[in-house]
């Protein structure tokens, strides 16, 4: 015969997964923001990077232009 759990002993239980889950949620979320951040840093340095290309062939551009087409 099996020994059925008792409301009190369920109630423990809960109570004991309740903490730890309460716990990996904190650590989850502490985890996801410091993702964020380095996405969001990722990001401004890749935004940088590609004006600084795009600057770059633009005086390119410009330059090959200036040589094509001379003003005087």
């Amino acid at each position: 015969m099996t020994n059925k759990p008792t409301v009190q002993s369920v109630s423990s239980d809960l109570k004991s997964h309740e903490a730890q889950c309460a716990e990996r949620w904190k650590t989850i979320f502490r985890e996801t923001e410091e993702i964020k951040t380095e996405v969001a840093d990722l990001n401004k340095t890749l935004k940088m990077a590609v004006f600084g290309c795009f600057g770059f062939l633009g005086t390119l551009l410009i330059a090959l232009i200036s040589i094509i087409f001379p003003l005087n």
